[in-house]
């Protein structure tokens, strides 16, 4: 659930926090100079020697504290999220509460069995040999992340790197600077050595500060734009960076589907989160048989919506997070309809203190419009029909982005050949922005929507050991390949046929000539 990154709101210093739905300010904050955030670094850097060198177990034990808190304050913690960025309740607890806990559950329980060493087998080849495979912490980590999940993502990052014996540096979004200041005040509570966890707050200055004062490792959620530039950035130093960045993610409805679940379906995966999630539908395809039947329906879904303050529980869809979403969703839409789209219902702003928009249906769009090939972020579900299967592949593959697609189909039979020529990362059948939070599925994009991704693995380095449990000291003997190789080709030729021919006959004829040379 990767987002677009937004600049900082920086005043004199200061950081600014609205509620999106009132447009009242919650929160101020300083922003984090140069000379503290390196401060902060080197804090990291030598709490980290105690950190990495504590056990797994203990490291788990904190974790566990940490999950405690967060279900004691669970109510504390969705009004805080809903506040700060406008979603509904229902989602704070949901997509942001659950979705955190299901993440550390599953790593409190397997991560033992994660990082344990594990030993690999390397055939037949080499009987006496014996490799190993260790995991060791990175060191401190920057974990920049933003603002449209800002409870949920850097938690989930956060459970990883204390896990794999990281300490860290935090920086959020700065549209989400009270969340972060809540998640920084669980880590404290939780009683973590000192400066194992720690924020900054800031924008883009203060993650160019991070990058260039010697940490170890960069996780980055966010647009594909800053993602570049931090790629770059880290590029000129060999700085291991993970990059979760945008989409623009395709449904492909089918005739045979269930025209009310695939409506019902296709509008949560569109419009949750006010639509601002990398994984949100915002490019649908309707086999040409239901075209008119599945805007129909859809359309009429979308209008019974309850819009407003996601502090209600009645309300389906909250404010956008700011004036700048709501000026590049009218952008994108004014496109379509100047380039011949059909708007069905929405498309306005809704006047007021806050950030809302109608969610909207568009049809007859095409791929010469911005709201089917740039990112728009928004409670938007643009419609195009396709008329085969070779067709909708191509028109869902069309596009820069690769991180999710979902299909919606009655008939299950061939859908993974679809899938498997789906250029992205996940594929939901029947479903959508699903399981992108379940720890034992992997969250990785293709083309512009990054590399790295939501394992364990991401958050370590991994270390080979190979060790000879042939070698007797006494003994001393060389291996087979060492100098000199005088008289050895004609021997590892027929070792070649010993060990990869596969007849017998072959085998035993190698094998023969092998003995031959060695008596010579």
């Amino acid at each position: 659930m990767t987002c677009k990154a937004m600049p900082a709101t920086i005043k004199e210093n200061l950081i600014k926090v609205t509620n999106p739905a009132t447009g009242e300010e919650i929160f101020t904050a300083k922003a984090t100079s140069e000379t503290e955030i390196k401060e902060i670094i080197q804090r990291a850097k030598e709490s980290f020697l105690l950190w990495s060198s504590m056990t797994v177990d203990k490291r788990i034990d904190y974790l566990k504290k940490i999950y405690e808190l967060i279900i004691k304050d669970k109510d504390k913690i969705a009004e805080i999220i809903t506040k700060n960025t406008g979603k509904p309740l229902s989602e704070s607890y949901l997509t942001e509460i659950a979705s955190c806990l299901q993440i550390m559950e599953y790593f409190i329980k397997k991560g033992h069995e994660l990082l344990n060493e594990k030993s690999i087998s390397l055939g037949k080849l080499y009987p006496t040999k014996k490799s190993f495979l260790s995991y060791e912490p990175y060191g401190v980590m920057a974990i920049i992340e933003p603002w449209n999940y800002p409870f949920y993502l850097p938690m989930s990052a956060i459970t990883k790197t204390l896990l794999a014996g990281n300490t860290f540096i935090f920086k959020p979004s700065s549209k989400v600077s009270l969340v972060g200041k809540l998640i920084y005040e669980i880590l404290l509570e939780a009683a973590l050595p000192q400066g194992v966890a720690n924020i900054v707050y800031g924008g883009s200055e203060a993650a160019e500060v991070l990058i260039s004062s010697g940490i170890d490792k960069v996780i980055f959620t966010g647009s594909v734009e800053i993602g570049k530039k931090i790629a770059e950035s880290c590029a000129k130093k060999l700085l291991p960076v993970s990059l979760e960045l945008g989409g623009k993610d395709p449904a492909i409805v089918f005739k045979n589907t269930n025209l009310d679940y695939a409506c019902e379906g296709v509008l949560w995966g569109a419009i949750s989160n006010c639509g601002q999630a990398c994984a949100s539908i915002e490019r649908v395809y309707v086999e040409s048989e239901i075209y008119n039947d599945f805007i129909d329906k859809i359309t009429s879904l979308v209008k019974e919506l309850k819009i407003g303050n996601g502090i209600d529980d009645e309300i389906d869809v909250g404010p956008l997070i700011d004036k700048e979403q709501v000026e590049k969703i009218e952008e994108h839409i004014k496109d379509a309809l100047n380039k011949g789209a059909r708007l069905h219902t929405g498309g306005k702003r809704i006047p007021g203190s806050g950030f809302f928009f109608e969610p909207t249906v568009l049809s007859n769009v095409n791929h010469s419009m911005k709201i089917m090939t740039e990112e728009t972020f928004g409670p938007v579900i643009p419609i195009m029909k396709f008329e085969s299967i070779e067709e909708a592949i191509r028109l869902a593959n069309d596009t820069r982005y690769g991180l999710a697609s979902s299909i919606w189909t009655g008939e299950t039979g061939n859908v993974k050949n679809i899938a498997n020529k789906l250029n992205c990362g996940t594929v939901w059948v029947n479903d959508s922005l699903f399981l992108q939070a379940h720890p034992a599925c992997p969250w990785q994009g293709y083309k512009d929507s990054g590399y790295g991704g939501s394992a364990i693995y991401d958050f370590v380095r991994t270390k080979h050991i190979s060790i000879d449990l042939g070698f007797i000291p006494k003994l001393h003997p060389k291996s087979f390949w060492w100098y000199p190789y005088k008289g050895k080709a004609r021997s590892y030729s027929d070792l070649i046929g010993i060990v990869f021919k596969s007849s017998i006959k072959e085998k035993t004829k190698a094998a023969f000539h092998t003995m031959i040379n060695f008596l010579k």
